[in-house]
């Protein structure tokens, strides 16, 4: 019954802003000689994405606590994660089918 819950967590976190904030969030990656990274502070990327910031936090904190986005260092961006990037690729995937 978890298991359950858990993926019906994952439909309802995807399938609204959080996804779309996932998508602008990886476009926004880019490779730094640390890593790939998000360097786009919190106040840009709510101007990029058209909400307050205190609408963008608690979306942020959702993608985080799925582990889709990780903090890159305390003040420093954010890393779209494995697990974030299989998320864009496997909802795009069912977005092509549904056109079909």
């Amino acid at each position: 019954m978890k298991h359950k819950n858990a993926q019906q967590g994952l439909v309802n976190l995807f399938t609204s802003d959080s996804y779309r904030l996932l998508c602008l969030l990886l476009e926004l990656q880019a490779d730094t000689l640390e890593g790939p990274r998000v360097r786009e502070s919190q106040e840009e990327i709510a101007a990029l994405f058209h909400v307050s910031k205190g609408k963008l936090n608690p979306l942020m904190q959702g993608l985080v606590e799925s582990g889709c986005i990780q903090k890159y260092r305390a003040r420093s961006g954010y890393t779209v994660t494995p697990l974030g990037i299989d998320v864009v690729n496997a909802i795009g995937r069912l977005g092509k089918l549904s056109a079909k």
